[in-house]
């Protein structure tokens, strides 16, 4: 009997374990159908300059530094909070060219899904939340498409590109909210 009521609890806390794990999957892929409140009234905008990188501008030359800025804005009627720690944690861009998916150049962000960084981005003191009032729109991070940053796709060659973004809006873990598409050109 004792070893029946030990594999009951032990099936409780493992389905209850899988039911949370099921949940930030799905609110992961499903953002609008099951993401927790905060991530249902924040909007991501992405554009290529903008903020500290001077006017929004989607022409850009072989070469040159594509500067991405993110902007959350509070859809709600209740003030919000948002965390920054990292890019890398935070940002998931996913970039086409001329309609095809470009795959990441490295494996940085499967490293950085692991547990063990997880934790370490979790009580990094560079983690910072901030608070979004209602229907107030801030930019609150910035990448670039260049060689001195994250290598997320290599040199971007001349074409056509359209780009989203998997906003993370807390801080290491937990459900991405999707960007507007934005698209720019890379020219000779």
């Amino acid at each position: 009997m004792r070893k029946l009521f030990l594999i009951a609890m032990l099936m409780g806390s493992v389905l209850f374990s899988t039911r949370q794990s099921y949940s930030v999957a799905c609110q992961e892929d499903t953002v609008a159908g099951g993401a927790t409140a905060t991530e249902n009234v924040i909007k991501v905008t992405i554009t290529t300059g903008g903020g500290l990188y001077g006017p929004v501008k989607s022409r850009y030359k072989v070469g040159e530094e594509i500067p991405v800025s993110i902007s959350l804005t509070n859809t709600g009627s209740a003030p919000v909070k948002y965390c920054l720690s990292t890019s890398l944690f935070q940002n998931r861009p996913q970039l086409k060219r001329g309609g095809q998916l470009l795959p990441y150049v490295t494996k940085l962000t499967e490293m950085v899904d692991k547990e063990e960084l997880i934790q370490r981005c979790e009580k990094s003191t560079a983690r910072q939340e901030f608070e979004l009032q209602p229907k107030q729109t801030r930019v609150v991070d910035w990448f670039t498409f260049s060689s001195t940053s994250i290598n997320w796709y290599g040199p971007l060659t001349a074409g056509h590109y359209e780009m989203v973004l998997q906003r993370r809006i807390t801080c290491c873990q937990g459900p991405m909210v999707q960007s507007d598409k934005i698209t720019f050109e890379v020219t000779q």
